[in-house]
């Protein structure tokens, strides 16, 4: 195991999930089960499943946190670089910066140049539906993610960490299309990403 700390994690929550995936399995051999109760013990099942696959794919990766910071501050130096003469700080703070983005990264960097399995992908955000979304974000962040397919299955590929300039510049502009400030203050301070 790369991540000691996952590891340790995982081996404390696989008791709760061998307890939950029993329950179930008790349930699904009984003849006069209960739809409700065999949903329920489903629920609870899959939630801590997910909770345990997540902590046994972190332990098999090295911890994500120090690459992670590390790309985040090329994206914030890069920003800095490119418009930090026309446009306030406050508009070149690198978002995204969640645990769900974190493990995306980490993943695809342990294993860039090779597609990575969006069923994988899911499986280190336990599951979460918005797994794509998440990394969407990481693209806006100016790494290049590309869709593609292994054996007919949906996959990412984390192509490098050089970041697309263009996907920085979109990045600010979404944050300046958010902010308080009046219509005509937005989009002088956008027509200046181009000075």
């Amino acid at each position: 195991m790369k991540n000691e700390e996952a590891y340790a994690s995982w081996k404390r929550h696989k008791p709760n999930t061998q307890f939950a995936v029993g329950q179930l399995a008790t349930l699904l051999e009984e003849n006069d089960e209960s739809a409700d109760a065999v949903f329920g013990a489903y629920l609870v099942a899959k939630k801590d499943l997910a909770r345990s696959m997540q902590e046994l794919l972190r332990a098999t990766l090295p911890p994500s946190r120090p690459a992670f910071a590390e790309m985040r501050s090329r994206v914030s130096q890069s920003l800095q670089e490119r418009f930090g003469d026309r446009i306030p700080p406050k508009y070149l703070a690198v978002p995204y910066d969640t645990v769900a983005n974190q493990d995306l990264f980490g993943l695809l960097h342990e294993h860039m140049g090779k597609p990575v399995g969006t069923d994988v992908l899911r499986a280190i955000n336990a599951d979460d539906i918005h797994t794509e979304r998440r990394i969407r974000e990481l693209r806006e962040l100016g790494l290049r993610i590309d869709s593609v397919k292994r054996d007919g299955a949906g996959c990412y590929l984390l192509v490098s960490l050089d970041l697309d300039p263009t996907q920085t510049q979109a990045l600010v502009a979404k944050t300046i299309k958010k902010s308080s400030l009046p219509e005509a203050e937005q989009e002088k301070l956008i027509a200046s990403l181009d000075a």
